[in-house]
């Protein structure tokens, strides 16, 4: 493995705990505001339907392109459009604007699972792809915990608003992260 690639797989690893850790702080407060906001359980399964369904629609268009196009790319567009969407949660009030962002978040979550998965591939040598990747998810999902650990007590002392608010601001500044990870150039396929 290229001293590059594991810059980059570091690099990698420490924007998705970043994003982990703080969507952990929202994570069980999400569903519970998005049932809020559906205004009826019906309702809610089919807000988190159109979610599921639009990432399914999504992920061959974002590997497709993530090939052409480069990883990178979409790891900044996913993350200011998720920043952008944690805020406007805090401003909808009906369900068909509930409808838009749940699509909206399918299609970033659909490019990110496609995206990140392929540049986890892109960054790890075959013979220990298998402990790189066991490794990354492990610190990635001890990241998700200590986030929903604390998600209560935030929620205690802020509210659930304000906690959208600050999701909104650390998914976009992880980004800067980001400038320091070099894409290698894709080669032509034989």
């Amino acid at each position: 493995m290229s001293s590059s690639s594991s810059k980059n797989l570091l690099i990698f690893t420490t924007v998705s705990s970043i994003l982990a850790t703080t969507m952990g702080f929202i994570g069980p407060f999400y569903v519970v505001y998005v049932a809020e906001l559906s205004k009826g359980m019906e309702k809610l399964g089919l807000a988190f339907s159109i979610m599921i369904l639009v990432q399914s629609a999504t992920t061959y268009f974002a590997g497709h392109y993530s090939d052409k196009l480069g990883r990178k790319i979409f790891l900044f567009i996913t993350a200011y459009t998720d920043a952008a969407i944690l805020f406007f949660y805090t401003l909808i009030s009906d369900t068909y604007e509930l409808y838009i962002l749940q699509a909206l978040l399918g299609v970033t979550n659909g490019i990110v699972g496609t995206v990140g998965t392929s540049l986890l591939g892109d960054l790890t040598v075959r013979a220990k792809r298998g402990r790189m990747v066991g490794k990354y998810n492990a610190i990635v999902s001890l990241s998700s915990a200590i986030g929903l650990f604390f998600s209560g007590y935030l929620v205690k002392s802020y509210g659930i608003k304000p906690l959208f608010y600050l999701a909104s601001i650390v998914v976009a500044l992880s980004t800067v992260f980001l400038f320091f990870m070099e894409e290698e150039e894709k080669q032509a396929e034989s």
